[in-house]
């Protein structure tokens, strides 16, 4: 039995909520008004969004609960009572925005990704003075194309760029060295950049602290000079063709990249509709499967729901399994999972399973490519309950230690495309050979339900915002212009960077490893599967309430401020906000006046008492919330503090989107630093002490964080040495 609630029962900080509370009063309490613009420090802290995110993500976590307890009957015999809270599915989501961690060496703690002031960025990108900064700020708070400009020059990796002919295109390459040098060797400026002073040295070497603002491998804490001049080159560049033609030409060279586009191009895209992202429903267009196992074949075309249909008739003649144990607590207990996945999506696939009761055997890369804000801070979230290695599988002992673990897996957890599949023996003709139990769980880019030429293509959260539509949302437009012209007559801007499609993706991927898993298991458990889902139909699935109309242009852009002029977000004294859903009848410019010289806990007051009984709340920070649910007085939000065996220090949030029988989920195991956990895991996998020496000493077995084990009092730096990105792709190692 599954309930959707507000709130956990009992909760004594939200439990004044309705259940079915309207979906804006939650996003204004867990963030998504005041986190998600990453220009929000030009002046605009709250930005309404029309998404229904707590939603969509307490019900596809909800669904992995139920799949989840199905799985664990199929062993125990009874069935759970579950609580979906959709304040905890969009705390969820935000893990990234609110993480705090203590305990790296210096030069793995770079410089974050988001700012939220002018004085954010003084204090982390050098070169540039505070008059020009302000300079640049006021002309981009007055003019949308001055904004493109800033965020380009700040982001040159990831922002927006405009065409020959006017449409913009995304490059993604801002976390990635392989990518950010690829980028600039096959567009011709890498002796430009070279020429600047801008290098490409290993990030995870000590020795190349000192090259941090200008080295290719961390491009996004660039001084601004550098940040500049790579803007300006890749600005001159993509004016020499247009949009559709730098798509392709990049995905084929294997950089990602992104059209922008508006959401109804992206329903009419030919590629969505030929794989099915987008399926014609009793005559209208609707979104299909947002996963999709291989061992149900072809699958039906979906069907309209039918009001007053008989129920779907099931054989009910086999009686119901006898109950031979209490359920567990985690109901994959006993599961095992091997987790290649990274950057985001991938890892909190595994460590969502990791929450449900999984062992989760993270296998991190040799030479990692992505910087350490990805392989070591976001880490610090997602590596929870996880045990983690890290392999040189260039070397033939390694790739023996991988070829164990796999044979020990019930899931084999990847976020590769097909060809790296193949490389690294991991595609479902290896594991057929290896372990054919195994469940291949696969994460892709731009797939559907059915493969068609771009299924292959690269991708990341922030470049499928710009495919699907999502950040022609968020920037400053007139939505009739772009609606009218499409997404180049606008200014686009990113939903986030990290908590509008990744963490979907990650949490849809664990949907289709249980289902996958639920079917060995029913089918006798000796074949495995292969199941995947993609960063674009996920994308497109936190745009559900909008397939059938676009919402109001008071809900569009950086100016929103809420669905219809009585269900709004209200300023209030002291530069803070609240949200409120006054009655029709009262008077809106009077009662604008009136909260305005009222503090927020006055005008939630007001609300109540002078408007009928209506309700508001504070419209709040993801840092807010997280320091509000700190004390540990909620059930449903708890923010707390974890120090695992590595002296890392994390503060992030339980898993409280899991509650089996009234008790919420805790976090199973504190994050460890990335192959800290080495030694267990190959004792687990059988080896000696003797063997597990010999694979530390030759370096098959890399130490934690790339550098050197807990036991070595010193070493010299590792070098890294980059082999060329064709042969990286060709192989892979990524």
């Amino acid at each position: 039995l599954m309930r959707t609630v507000a709130a956990l029962p009992g909760d004594e900080r939200f439990g004044h909520l309705p259940d079915d509370v309207d979906e804006d009063y939650l996003s204004a309490l867990t963030g998504f008004f005041t986190d998600m613009d990453m220009m929000g420090w030009l002046d605009r802290p709250v930005t309404y969004t029309p998404l229904q995110l707590c939603s969509i993500y307490a019900g596809v976590i909800g669904a992995n609960a139920c799949a989840a307890a199905l799985l664990d009957r199929l062993r125990c015999g009874q069935g759970r009572e579950i609580h979906a809270s959709r304040i905890a599915g969009g705390l969820s989501a935000i893990g990234a925005l609110c993480l705090k961690q203590r305990g790296l060496p210096p030069h793995l703690d770079p410089v974050p990704a988001i700012y939220k002031s002018t004085a954010d960025i003084l204090a982390k990108r050098r070169g540039i003075e505070p008059s020009e900064l302000d300079a640049y700020k006021q002309a981009a708070i007055s003019d949308p194309a001055k904004q493109a400009w800033l965020f380009q020059r700040l982001y040159p990796f990831m922002a927006p760029y405009k065409c020959s002919d006017g449409e913009w295109i995304l490059p993604m390459a801002t976390f990635n060295r392989r990518l950010a040098t690829g980028y600039c060797a096959y567009l011709g400026f890498a002796d430009d950049v070279s020429a600047f002073g801008i290098v490409d040295r290993d990030p995870y070497d000590p020795a190349s602290a000192p090259f941090d603002d200008r080295n290719l491998a961390l491009p996004i804490g660039f001084n601004f000079p550098s940040s500049c001049k790579v803007a300006e080159l890749f600005e001159a560049k993509f004016l020499e063709k247009t949009a559709l033609e730098w798509e392709a030409e990049l995905e084929a060279a294997g950089l990602p990249c992104a059209v922008i586009q508006t959401w109804e191009a992206w329903m009419r895209d030919p590629d969505a509709r030929a794989a099915r992202i987008f399926a014609e429903v009793g005559g209208e267009v609707q979104l299909g499967r947002a996963a999709w196992v291989k061992s149900a074949g072809e699958y039906p075309d979906l069907q309209p729901m039918v009001d007053g249909a008989a129920a779907v008739a099931r054989d009910r003649a086999a009686p119901p399994p006898a109950a031979t144990a209490p359920p567990r607590q985690r109901p994959l207990e006993g599961y095992v999972i091997c987790d290649f996945a990274n950057v985001i999506a991938g890892p909190a696939c595994g460590r969502m399973l990791a929450e449900l009761g999984a062992t989760v055997y993270k296998l991190g890369p040799g030479v990692p490519q992505h910087g350490p804000m990805v392989m070591m801070v976001w880490q610090a979230e997602l590596h929870q309950g996880k045990h983690s290695i890290i392999l040189d599988a260039k070397k033939v002992e390694a790739r023996e230690v991988i070829q164990r673990a796999i044979k020990a897996a019930d899931v084999v957890l990847v976020n590769k495309m097909d060809n790296q599949l193949v490389s690294l023996g991991l595609n479902r003709e290896a594991l057929d050979v290896a372990n054919r139990k195994a469940i291949l769980l696969q994460l892709k880019s731009h797939q559907g339900e059915r493969y068609t030429r771009k299924s292959n293509w690269n991708g990341y959260d922030p470049a499928l915002q710009g495919k699907t539509g999502l950040m022609t949302r968020f920037g400053p437009h007139d939505p009739a212009a772009v609606a009218r012209e499409g997404a180049g007559a606008g200014v686009p801007n990113f939903h986030g960077v990290a908590s509008c499609v990744d963490y979907l993706t990650g949490y849809m991927a664990a949907w289709a490893g249980l289902a996958a898993l639920y079917s060995r298991e029913v089918r006798g458990g000796e074949q495995g599967d292969w199941a995947v889902t993609s960063l674009a139909v996920c994308a497109s699935l936190t745009q559900l309430t909008l397939q059938r109309g676009e919402p109001p242009p008071s809900a569009v852009g950086h100016d929103a401020t809420g669905m219809t002029p009585h269900k709004r977000v209200f300023p209030v004294a002291g530069g803070r906000c609240i949200y409120g859903q006054a009655p029709e009848a009262f008077d809106m410019r009077e009662l604008a006046a009136t909260l305005s010289s009222l503090e927020s806990d006055a005008a939630i007051a007001h609300f109540e008492n002078a408007l009928g009984g209506a309700l508001a709340v504070p419209v709040l920070t993801v840092r807010e919330i997280a320091a509000l649910c700190s004390d540990g007085g909620s059930k449903t939000a708890n923010f707390s503090r974890k120090r695992g065996e590595s002296g890392w220090e994390v503060e992030t949030w339980e898993p409280t989107w899991f509650c089996f029988d009234g008790a919420p989920l805790s976090c199973a195991r504190p994050p460890a630093f990335a192959g800290a956990d080495a030694p267990q895991v190959l004792a687990a996998l059988g080896y000696s002490p003797g063997e597990v020496l010999g694979l530390k000493q030759s370096r098959a077995v890399v130490p934690t964080l790339w550098y050197a084990w807990g036991d070595e009092p010193h070493r010299e730096p590792l070098s890294s040495p980059i082999p060329p990105s064709d042969e990286l792709l060709k192989e892979g190692l990524e």
